[in-house]
């Protein structure tokens, strides 16, 4: 019979789940056996449940599309303007003068305390938040493309120049693809921070999407609906995360084999 040692990805799965399931099935027992108010703690099995029922009828469809695509289009616009921007500072001085002080500057300032303001400027509806997603990922993405493409050896750099390749093109053809292990890095973080930051200004300012739902439900004291929606939140951060990371895999795999 095969041991365990001979499947390693297996065990590192079991390794990964087995804790959550002890936590969830403390939970279920603690809350069934009375030692906490199920209105504050419901049992796992009934937030389950009602999970499914939200998700079999639709009433979760249009809140988590209204949350994904604000998400994703805030990480996109981050992505778009952050990696051009990073590998500008990270090769020309002047670039990295005037920008590298603004955003170390903001990088440490609570993005969420930007949404009065955001609202204010683009409105109570999904472009504020669409803003406020882009402008949160912006720094991951910005700071680690930065820094990927500082740290660069020079023998890459030196050898390309030697070939004659210009300023212009060698930013696109030398030091984007060395840069790419440390720019996936920031889109791994972005990908999560976008996910946070649209449930949080949805809950802040209103409008629609899952955190304005959660809300919705604590107000009408359906605690139930308000971890199924917690827990939806949850396995889209952890589905992004887990997409970034394969993307990552299949697109950077001689890093991988270095690493």
């Amino acid at each position: 019979m095969p041991s365990l040692t001979e499947h390693p990805r297996l065990v590192a799965a079991l390794t990964r789940v087995v804790p959550v399931t002890l936590i969830l099935l403390a939970w279920e027992g603690v809350t069934r056996a009375g030692w906490v108010n199920p209105f504050v703690f419901p049992p796992v099995s009934e937030i389950a449940m009602r999970w499914l029922a939200l998700l079999i009828d639709g009433t979760l469809c249009f809140p988590l599309w209204e949350t994904l695509w604000r998400a994703l289009a805030g990480l996109g616009a981050a992505i778009a303007v952050g990696v051009p921007l990073g590998l500008l500072m990270g090769r020309v001085r002047w670039a990295e003068w005037f920008f590298e002080p603004l955003f170390s500057f903001g990088f440490p300032l609570p993005k969420i305390a930007l949404i009065p303001l955001y609202v204010h400027w683009f409105g109570l509806f999904s472009l504020s938040k669409v803003m406020l997603i882009f402008t949160d990922c912006l720094f991951p993405m910005v700071i680690f493309t930065y820094h990927g493409a500082r740290g660069l050896s020079q023998i890459y750099l030196w050898s390309a120049q030697s070939r004659g390749t210009g300023r212009v093109r060698m930013l696109w053809r030398v030091v984007l693809p060395l840069s790419l292990a440390s720019i996936y890095d920031g889109v791994q973080v972005a990908v999560v921070v976008a996910v946070l930051v649209a449930v949080v200004s949805e809950m802040v300012s209103g409008g629609s999407g899952l955190g304005q739902m959660m809300i919705r439900a604590y107000r009408h004291g359906d605690v139930r609906t308000a971890f199924a929606t917690l827990l939806t939140i949850s396995l889209i951060g952890y589905a992004l995360y887990k997409a970034a990371q394969w993307l990552r895999g299949r697109l950077l795999f001689w890093h991988v084999a270095e690493s």
